[in-house]
């Protein structure tokens, strides 16, 4: 058990590690990511909406 255990906490502060640097040199980029990925999140509760009002 304590193996799995170690190996995912090994895992979580490597890719916390890689993350914090990707967010102090890439913030244009990771912006735009953000904006992208709230634009599909709407895109998709109104698809939702839509399909749930004509369905009903």
């Amino acid at each position: 058990m304590a193996l799995p255990l170690s190996s995912v906490a090994l895992a979580t502060v490597f890719f916390r590690m890689r993350i914090e640097k990707v967010l102090a040199t890439r913030h244009a980029l990771l912006a735009k990511i953000s904006k992208l990925v709230e634009a599909l999140t709407g895109l998709v509760l109104v698809i939702i909406a839509l399909r749930e009002i004509l369905i009903r």
